[in-house]
């Protein structure tokens, strides 16, 4: 049985996209046979938990690093409730969380690495361990990976979740110091990482693209795909008899409903729309996001859902007329909302306001679901609504091998490989 010390700040009970691959990707890999031993972090202030998901989880133990990053920090905090830290956060604009996130190197959770290398320091005494896994972001987990890494000489696999220093749209290291630091860290990793695991195609290719064409010699996407254990026993919600779009998930950065609003509004105005149209949004919505909504024009048929558990988010996908995608054009052409596998599977019409010519698209189109408009184009957005509401809406074909399953059986013949190397 081969032994994988695996990082990640994102796991359970803290829920999300992050969390949810971490603890998808421990549980197959311990049916494939790895004892996976999980560092992450310890109690923070966090919007959404989903201690459901503890108990699909598969790794061996555990271990909970302190950490001194701001959320950890504000947890900590005793002049306040969890309902007031959580209201702080959720109407603190966006550009102060963000300035605040710039004043740290690498990332704002800079904070919880003496804590993860110390954890991964006192784990390595007791045990051997044939490899060491990191997901990114945090981007400063893979300073502790790559320290314990050196230290030991055990191989280093590093699963890029998301962009680094190539994040285009949404510029997290600020000034030229912090950049050329995050650079230098970023490319250090990745020549020293045995095995560079990347969520889509996209990621991969700008990074050999800008860090050199041999780092693909030793890559390997793996999609987050969807469970299909997750939709066993699964049925909708009932469904009340209205047109429904629906959205999961947080809307942050460049990313936006309001061109969506605009189109629907127009549309409701020349009396085109269904007069039982209801656009529901699932989960935790910033201040910028609510303001959207207060300006739209048409807030009385959209409606909020705090956030749900991941099964009972997948029951209300199954019963949505609608679902929505949002990625923003200056977004990277490798961009890859998590949402979009179970969209795929949960087999509904997908009103895709994505870059025509990225990934996403390109994923959806080769799966049937054509309704492709620019996030930022109400006209397009106009159009793709009519063609959904005038169209008979057909079965879109299901991608069986970018099941979970299936994509971390890849993963898992990868990282053998590597400890066989080493």
């Amino acid at each position: 049985m081969k032994r994988i010390l695996y990082i990640s700040y994102f796991y359970p009970p803290l829920g999300g996209p992050a969390a949810l691959r971490n603890v998808k990707t421990v549980k197959y890999l311990s049916q494939k046979g790895f004892d996976c031993s999980v560092i992450t972090v310890g109690d923070i202030e966090y919007l959404y938990r989903d201690p459901e998901l503890l108990a699909q989880s598969g790794e061996a133990r555990i271990i909970r690093a302190q950490s001194l990053d701001p959320m950890a920090l504000l947890k900590k905090s005793k002049s306040a409730s969890d309902e007031n830290l959580s209201r702080l956060y959720l109407q603190t604009p966006e550009k102060i969380k963000l300035a605040v996130r710039r004043l740290h190197p690498i990332d704002d959770k800079i904070g919880w690495v003496p804590g993860l290398i110390k954890a991964g320091r006192a784990a390595l005494k007791e045990q051997k361990y044939d490899l060491i896994h990191v997901s990114l972001g945090p981007f400063s987990s893979a300073l502790g990976a790559y320290t314990l890494s050196r230290e030991s000489g055990i191989p280093l696999s590093v699963d890029f979740r998301d962009y680094w220093t190539l994040l285009s749209d949404y510029e997290l290291q600020a000034g030229f110091f912090n950049r050329a630091f995050s650079r230098h860290w970023e490319k250090k990793i990745l020549r020293h990482a045995s095995l560079i695991v990347t969520a889509t195609d996209g990621i991969g290719k700008d990074i050999a693209k800008a860090f050199g064409d041999d780092l693909q010699n030793k890559m390997l996407t793996v999609f987050n795909g969807w469970d299909e254990a997750d939709f066993e026993d699964l049925s909708p919600t009932e469904k009340a008899p209205v047109f429904t779009f629906s959205y999961f998930g947080n809307i942050y950065a460049r990313r936006s409903l309001k061109h969506f609003y605009a189109a629907l509004k127009s549309l409701r105005e020349e009396g085109v729309l269904p007069p039982e149209t209801r656009i529901r949004l699932y989960g935790n919505f910033f201040r910028e996001a609510l303001t959207e909504i207060e300006n739209s024009g048409i807030a009385d048929i959209i409606e909020v859902v705090p956030q749900l558990s991941h099964r009972e988010a997948l029951a209300e996908m199954l019963a949505a007329d609608a679902l929505l995608l949002v990625v923003n054009s200056s977004s990277p052409q490798g961009t890859l909302t998590s949402k979009i596998f179970e969209y795929l599977r949960a087999q509904r019409p997908i009103l895709a306001m994505v870059p025509r010519f990225g990934e996403a698209a390109q994923l959806l189109q080769n799966n049937g679901h054509n309704l492709i408009c620019g996030m930022e184009s109400v006209s397009s957005i106009r159009h793709a609504i009519l063609r959904l509401l005038q169209e008979e809406p057909k079965k879109a074909q299901i991608p069986w091998e970018l099941q979970r399953k299936n994509q971390v059986a890849k993963l898992a013949e990868g990282l053998l490989r590597l400890t066989e190397k080493s």
